[in-house]
């Protein structure tokens, strides 16, 4: 079964990035990696943008954890070792695959790209853009996504953040079909996380990745056998967000939670290139 992958270059990613490569071998025939952080601006814009929105204090963390793999990598480069560090180029070539970087997801020359790879599924993880046609009739077998949520709880943006802000004593990972609206196709398979007192937002999103890695994988399989339908979402149990906000991120800290240190940010680009140096 041929396999296409769309995704997002950040470290909670990468590792079930990895793991699909580690897993599938040959049946991967491409990436797909957002390079916007938000869909239409420019990353000067969406800084400001979301230093606006979520405080210079907590969204400096959050852009420090996001560039905490390009940086691993540029030490490695100076000290003349192999700059894996877990990043998503690095996970690519050691599996000889191949990536389209792009913010235009759906350009003509990206759809091209992935028509010329002749998908039969296509797995989306955390990818940061609504996929929408024509990518989702090219698949044969259809789109799944793994969501770090319960869904329909948690739909949207940040949803480790918000399971923590708002006193959340579970959350999880979901395996659904990808429609064209946002997280409401029907769900393929769900596994619970429970929240603990020390989790920060990195390390619910770390125990969320390692989850939904292998419900991904499960559903692949699965798949592999056949169509499955999936079950529809309680649409009376939803709760959407978007990016952190002030009021969310006084919540997170009243609770006694956090983002993540420094010292975690760097663990979990480590622990990703442990799993790289594994292959």
């Amino acid at each position: 079964m041929n396999i296409v992958i769309l995704t997002y270059d950040l470290p909670e990613a990468n590792v079930v990035t990895h793991e699909l490569l580690r897993q599938l071998g040959d049946e991967v025939k491409g990436i797909v990696c957002s390079t916007s952080m938000i869909g239409g601006k420019s990353d000067a814009e969406a800084i400001r943008q979301l230093g606006r929105q979520m405080g210079w204090r907590y969204g400096g963390g959050w852009l420090i954890h996001l560039w905490m793999a390009k940086l691993g990598a540029l030490s490695l480069r100076l000290r003349g070792k192999t700059a894996g560090f877990g990043s998503l180029k690095a996970l690519a070539r050691e599996a000889g695959v191949p990536v389209v970087a792009t913010a235009r997801p759906h350009s003509e020359q990206v759809l091209a790209k992935i028509r010329s790879w002749a998908p039969d599924l296509i797995v989306s993880n955390y990818f940061n853009q609504v996929i929408r046609q024509p990518i989702l009739e090219m698949p044969p077998r259809g789109t799944i996504n793994m969501h770090p949520a319960l869904l329909p709880r948690n739909r949207g943006l940040m949803p480790c953040f918000w399971a923590v802000a708002n006193g959340d004593e579970t959350t999880g990972a979901t395996v659904h079909w990808v429609d064209e609206a946002l997280d409401t196709g029907n769900i393929l398979s769900q596994g619970t996380v429970p929240i603990e007192k020390g989790d920060s937002v990195i390390s619910l999103s770390q125990k969320c990745s390692d989850c939904g890695a292998g419900l991904l994988l499960e559903c692949i399989d699965m798949l592999r056998k056949g169509h499955v339908p999936g079950r529809q979402q309680d649409e009376t149990q939803r709760s959407y967000y978007s990016w952190p906000t002030g009021g969310g991120i006084r919540r997170l800290y009243r609770r006694g939670h956090c983002y993540g240190s420094l010292v975690e940010m760097w663990r979990q680009v480590g622990r990703a290139q442990a799993r790289l140096a594994k292959r």
